[in-house]
């Protein structure tokens, strides 16, 4: 699994490489997702989003996201901006951390996430004191 990880990883470094953002790039969408995370000894995420492109709204079913926290039930809520969206059929899938040296990303804070097909998302959480994380195969996003 760590192997199909790293692999996945440095495809995307290698598509993001010739794409990256500055701080003249604005976004091509919004997200704003909702989970409720279980943990115990193991976790898992179920969740859920909304996609606002073009004025238009597309929701979305998430999973691989955490906020650090070991025991309990969490409610999670992430806002982001989604870069490098030409097309709709592009978002869902697996993201991947971006790397710095493959993205210069403007402004700090948060988790920066890109998927094979270069798409870069920005997630911010609104629960103070909590680091948003990624599971080990990162974020799915599948379109409902």
């Amino acid at each position: 699994m760590l192997k199909r990880a790293l692999i996945t990883m440095a495809a995307v470094l290698l598509l993001t490489a010739g794409n990256p953002l500055t701080a003249a790039d604005e976004p091509d969408a919004t997200i704003s997702i909702d989970e409720t995370q279980v943990m115990a000894l193991l976790g898992g995420t179920m969740g859920g989003g909304t996609l606002l492109l073009d004025g238009e709204s597309h929701s979305f079913k998430t999973g691989g996201l955490s906020l650090g926290a070991s025991v309990g039930v969490h409610k999670i809520h992430i806002t982001g901006n989604v870069y490098h969206l030409d097309s709709l059929k592009d978002f869902p899938g697996t993201y991947a951390e971006a790397e710095a040296s493959a993205t210069v990303v403007k402004g700090s804070g948060g988790l920066w996430l890109v998927n094979k097909h270069g798409v870069t998302l920005h997630l911010t959480s609104s629960n103070k004191g909590l680091a948003l994380s990624l599971a080990a195969e990162g974020l799915k996003i599948g379109m409902n």
